[in-house]
Protein backbone atom coordinates (compact mmCIF):
# COMPACT_ATOMS: atom_id res chain seq x y z
CA UNK A 1 0.00 0.00 0.00
CA UNK A 2 1.22 3.47 -0.81
CA UNK A 3 1.01 6.12 1.51
CA UNK A 4 0.89 9.91 1.04
CA UNK A 5 1.82 12.75 4.10
CA UNK A 6 1.59 15.82 3.16
CA UNK A 7 2.35 18.96 4.67
CA UNK A 8 2.12 22.66 4.21
CA UNK A 9 4.89 23.13 1.85
CA UNK A 10 2.98 20.46 -0.88
CA UNK A 11 0.21 23.03 -0.91
CA UNK A 12 2.00 25.95 -0.66
CA UNK A 13 3.87 24.08 -3.95
CA UNK A 14 0.64 23.15 -5.35
CA UNK A 15 0.04 26.26 -7.22
CA UNK A 16 1.48 29.78 -8.72
CA UNK A 17 -1.29 31.19 -7.45
CA UNK A 18 -3.12 31.74 -4.34
CA UNK A 19 -0.76 29.26 -2.43
CA UNK A 20 -1.76 29.41 1.56
CA UNK A 21 1.31 31.16 3.03
CA UNK A 22 4.28 29.30 5.21
CA UNK A 23 7.02 30.40 7.57
CA UNK A 24 6.96 33.99 8.44
CA UNK A 25 4.47 34.88 5.58
CA UNK A 26 1.50 32.88 7.28
CA UNK A 27 1.45 35.23 10.43
CA UNK A 28 1.94 38.59 7.84
CA UNK A 29 -1.13 37.21 6.14
CA UNK A 30 -2.75 36.44 9.51
CA UNK A 31 -2.45 40.05 10.73
CA UNK A 32 -3.43 41.21 7.57
CA UNK A 33 -6.60 39.10 7.56
CA UNK A 34 -7.66 39.53 10.95
CA UNK A 35 -6.47 43.56 12.12
CA UNK A 36 -8.95 42.99 15.48
CA UNK A 37 -7.33 39.84 15.80
CA UNK A 38 -4.10 38.54 14.96
CA UNK A 39 -3.20 42.14 14.00
CA UNK A 40 -3.17 43.40 17.90
CA UNK A 41 -0.93 40.95 19.18
CA UNK A 42 2.12 42.29 20.65
CA UNK A 43 5.70 43.77 19.29
CA UNK A 44 7.42 41.47 21.14
CA UNK A 45 5.19 38.33 20.97
CA UNK A 46 4.67 38.97 17.17
CA UNK A 47 7.99 38.98 16.95
CA UNK A 48 8.28 35.32 17.88
CA UNK A 49 5.34 34.45 15.85
CA UNK A 50 7.55 36.01 12.51
CA UNK A 51 10.69 33.93 14.11
CA UNK A 52 8.88 30.53 14.68
CA UNK A 53 5.52 30.32 14.88
CA UNK A 54 5.47 27.42 16.96
CA UNK A 55 7.31 29.72 19.73
CA UNK A 56 4.94 32.35 18.74
CA UNK A 57 1.84 30.11 19.71
CA UNK A 58 3.99 28.49 23.39
CA UNK A 59 3.97 32.48 24.38
CA UNK A 60 0.28 33.17 23.42
CA UNK A 61 -0.42 30.27 25.82
CA UNK A 62 1.67 31.51 28.55
CA UNK A 63 0.02 34.85 28.42
CA UNK A 64 -2.80 34.81 26.72
CA UNK A 65 -4.17 31.54 26.89
CA UNK A 66 -8.41 33.01 26.29
CA UNK A 67 -7.10 34.85 23.40
CA UNK A 68 -6.14 31.11 21.69
CA UNK A 69 -9.59 29.69 20.60
CA UNK A 70 -10.66 33.28 19.11
CA UNK A 71 -7.41 33.62 17.39
CA UNK A 72 -7.81 29.76 16.12
CA UNK A 73 -11.53 30.46 14.54
CA UNK A 74 -9.67 33.70 12.60
CA UNK A 75 -7.09 31.07 11.15
CA UNK A 76 -9.90 28.89 10.26
CA UNK A 77 -12.02 31.67 8.45
CA UNK A 78 -8.51 32.44 6.53
CA UNK A 79 -7.82 28.71 5.30
CA UNK A 80 -11.20 27.91 4.47
CA UNK A 81 -10.92 30.77 1.48
CA UNK A 82 -8.33 28.75 -0.07
CA UNK A 83 -10.08 27.20 -3.58
CA UNK A 84 -7.59 25.28 -6.04
CA UNK A 85 -7.29 26.35 -9.60
CA UNK A 86 -7.20 23.70 -12.49
CA UNK A 87 -4.01 23.94 -12.85
CA UNK A 88 -3.21 23.01 -9.10
CA UNK A 89 -1.23 20.03 -8.81
CA UNK A 90 -3.53 18.62 -6.34
CA UNK A 91 -6.01 18.78 -9.24
CA UNK A 92 -3.52 16.23 -11.33
CA UNK A 93 -3.09 14.11 -8.25
CA UNK A 94 -6.68 13.33 -8.74
CA UNK A 95 -6.81 12.85 -12.09
CA UNK A 96 -3.85 10.24 -12.07
CA UNK A 97 -5.93 8.73 -9.08
CA UNK A 98 -8.71 7.95 -10.64
CA UNK A 99 -7.30 7.45 -14.27
CA UNK A 100 -4.53 4.45 -12.58
CA UNK A 101 -7.04 3.26 -9.91
CA UNK A 102 -5.05 3.95 -7.11
CA UNK A 103 -5.83 2.44 -3.36
CA UNK A 104 -3.71 4.07 -1.26
CA UNK A 105 -4.11 6.77 1.08
CA UNK A 106 -3.26 10.35 1.67
CA UNK A 107 -2.60 11.61 5.63
CA UNK A 108 -2.44 15.83 5.61
CA UNK A 109 -1.48 18.12 8.07
CA UNK A 110 -2.99 20.80 6.60
CA UNK A 111 -5.70 23.50 7.63
CA UNK A 112 -7.09 24.16 4.40
CA UNK A 113 -9.30 22.09 1.75
CA UNK A 114 -6.74 22.39 -1.11
CA UNK A 115 -6.59 18.46 -1.31
CA UNK A 116 -10.24 17.49 -0.38
CA UNK A 117 -11.56 20.08 -3.10
CA UNK A 118 -9.01 18.89 -5.77
CA UNK A 119 -10.52 15.21 -4.96
CA UNK A 120 -14.01 15.99 -5.39
CA UNK A 121 -13.20 17.70 -8.80
CA UNK A 122 -11.52 14.65 -10.08
CA UNK A 123 -14.39 12.61 -9.52
CA UNK A 124 -12.93 11.04 -6.09
CA UNK A 125 -14.84 10.57 -3.23
CA UNK A 126 -12.77 11.05 0.28
CA UNK A 127 -13.51 9.37 3.02
CA UNK A 128 -12.24 10.01 6.51
CA UNK A 129 -12.21 6.85 9.68
CA UNK A 130 -12.54 4.20 7.12
CA UNK A 131 -11.21 2.00 4.35
CA UNK A 132 -11.68 3.61 1.22
CA UNK A 133 -14.05 1.19 -1.39
CA UNK A 134 -13.81 1.59 -5.43
CA UNK A 135 -14.06 5.30 -6.47
CA UNK A 136 -12.28 6.74 -2.99
CA UNK A 137 -9.50 7.55 -1.70
CA UNK A 138 -9.27 7.51 2.75
CA UNK A 139 -8.36 10.84 3.68
CA UNK A 140 -6.01 10.90 7.14
CA UNK A 141 -6.52 13.93 9.42
CA UNK A 142 -3.82 14.41 12.41
CA UNK A 143 -4.26 17.78 13.08
CA UNK A 144 -8.05 18.10 11.56
CA UNK A 145 -9.14 20.55 9.24
CA UNK A 146 -10.80 24.49 9.11
CA UNK A 147 -14.06 23.10 8.08
CA UNK A 148 -14.68 20.13 10.61
CA UNK A 149 -16.68 20.84 13.94
CA UNK A 150 -17.78 19.29 17.35
CA UNK A 151 -21.33 18.84 18.17
CA UNK A 152 -20.43 17.89 21.60
CA UNK A 153 -20.87 21.62 22.74
CA UNK A 154 -21.73 25.00 21.31
CA UNK A 155 -21.29 28.19 23.28
CA UNK A 156 -21.85 31.90 22.25
CA UNK A 157 -18.68 34.00 21.10
CA UNK A 158 -20.35 37.16 22.25
CA UNK A 159 -20.52 35.68 26.01
CA UNK A 160 -17.89 32.72 26.41
CA UNK A 161 -14.34 32.94 26.76
CA UNK A 162 -12.38 29.67 27.49
CA UNK A 163 -8.30 29.49 27.73
CA UNK A 164 -7.11 27.17 24.66
CA UNK A 165 -4.89 25.56 27.20
CA UNK A 166 -6.58 22.56 29.27
CA UNK A 167 -10.22 22.97 27.99
CA UNK A 168 -11.57 20.61 25.80
CA UNK A 169 -14.60 19.86 23.72
CA UNK A 170 -15.75 16.21 22.71
CA UNK A 171 -18.88 14.26 20.59
CA UNK A 172 -19.32 13.72 17.11
CA UNK A 173 -18.04 15.79 14.52
CA UNK A 174 -19.08 17.30 11.48
CA UNK A 175 -18.29 18.92 8.45
CA UNK A 176 -19.51 22.39 6.99
CA UNK A 177 -18.69 23.06 3.44
CA UNK A 178 -20.98 26.13 2.48
CA UNK A 179 -19.49 29.06 2.58
CA UNK A 180 -22.63 30.59 4.40
CA UNK A 181 -23.42 27.95 6.49
CA UNK A 182 -19.25 27.97 7.58
CA UNK A 183 -19.37 31.67 8.55
CA UNK A 184 -22.23 31.43 10.74
CA UNK A 185 -20.99 29.07 12.80
CA UNK A 186 -17.49 30.11 12.98
CA UNK A 187 -19.04 33.77 13.96
CA UNK A 188 -21.49 32.18 16.39
CA UNK A 189 -19.78 29.80 18.37
CA UNK A 190 -16.98 30.82 20.46
CA UNK A 191 -15.87 26.52 20.35
CA UNK A 192 -13.32 26.57 17.26
CA UNK A 193 -13.51 24.47 14.54
CA UNK A 194 -11.78 20.66 15.08
CA UNK A 195 -7.59 21.74 14.16
CA UNK A 196 -4.73 21.08 16.35
CA UNK A 197 -3.07 25.03 17.27
CA UNK A 198 0.11 25.11 15.31
CA UNK A 199 2.22 24.93 18.91
CA UNK A 200 5.18 22.24 19.90
CA UNK A 201 2.80 19.78 21.28
CA UNK A 202 -0.47 19.98 18.95
CA UNK A 203 -3.13 20.22 21.18
CA UNK A 204 -6.38 20.47 20.44
CA UNK A 205 -9.80 22.10 22.05
CA UNK A 206 -12.56 21.01 20.34
CA UNK A 207 -12.96 17.19 18.97
CA UNK A 208 -10.27 15.91 20.82
CA UNK A 209 -11.39 12.30 20.14
CA UNK A 210 -11.85 12.50 16.85
CA UNK A 211 -7.91 13.82 16.80
CA UNK A 212 -6.77 10.98 18.59
CA UNK A 213 -8.48 8.06 16.38
CA UNK A 214 -7.07 10.11 13.31
CA UNK A 215 -3.78 9.83 15.12
CA UNK A 216 -3.90 5.97 15.83
CA UNK A 217 -4.62 5.88 11.89
CA UNK A 218 -1.76 7.38 10.35
CA UNK A 219 0.30 5.08 13.14
CA UNK A 220 -2.10 2.17 11.33
CA UNK A 221 -1.28 2.85 7.71
CA UNK A 222 2.09 3.89 8.11
CA UNK A 223 2.68 0.31 9.73
CA UNK A 224 0.82 -0.81 6.76
CA UNK A 225 2.81 1.05 3.52
CA UNK A 226 5.11 -0.28 1.54
CA UNK A 227 5.77 3.21 0.08
CA UNK A 228 5.62 6.27 2.15
CA UNK A 229 6.15 9.88 0.47
CA UNK A 230 6.67 12.46 2.51
CA UNK A 231 6.31 15.85 0.73
CA UNK A 232 6.56 19.69 2.57
CA UNK A 233 6.44 18.33 6.11
CA UNK A 234 9.64 20.19 8.21
CA UNK A 235 11.02 17.55 10.33
CA UNK A 236 10.42 19.02 13.88
CA UNK A 237 11.50 16.31 16.61
CA UNK A 238 8.90 16.84 18.61
CA UNK A 239 6.01 15.83 16.70
CA UNK A 240 6.50 12.74 17.69
CA UNK A 241 2.94 11.50 16.49
CA UNK A 242 4.44 11.75 13.02
CA UNK A 243 7.93 11.05 13.32
CA UNK A 244 7.52 7.73 15.47
CA UNK A 245 5.05 5.44 13.13
CA UNK A 246 7.47 6.38 10.26
CA UNK A 247 10.44 5.36 12.10
CA UNK A 248 8.49 1.92 13.01
CA UNK A 249 7.64 1.20 9.45
CA UNK A 250 9.29 -0.89 6.99
CA UNK A 251 8.24 1.40 3.96
CA UNK A 252 10.55 2.77 2.01
CA UNK A 253 10.41 6.25 2.44
CA UNK A 254 10.90 9.10 0.16
CA UNK A 255 11.10 12.75 1.18
CA UNK A 256 10.43 15.89 -1.20
CA UNK A 257 10.92 19.19 0.53
CA UNK A 258 13.80 21.96 0.29
CA UNK A 259 16.92 21.79 0.94
CA UNK A 260 17.23 23.18 4.14
CA UNK A 261 14.03 20.91 5.33
CA UNK A 262 15.55 17.72 3.18
CA UNK A 263 19.04 17.86 5.69
CA UNK A 264 16.71 18.35 8.83
CA UNK A 265 15.17 14.78 7.46
CA UNK A 266 18.60 13.26 6.96
CA UNK A 267 19.89 14.58 10.65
Amino acid sequence: MSLFLLGAGASYGSTTEGAPPIGVALFEALRAFNPPGWGTLPASMADLFREDFERGMTRLAQENAHAMPVLQRAMAAFFFNFIPTVSNLYVRLAERIRARNWRGAIASLNYERLLEISLLHGGIQPVVGQAAAAGQVELCLPHGCCHIFCEGARASSSGVSFSGVGVTFDGPVTIISNSADFQRRLTGDAVPPVMSYFEPQKTTSAGVSFIRVQRERWANLAAEADVLAIVGVRCRPHDTHLWTPIAGSSAEVVYCAGAAAGQEFRD
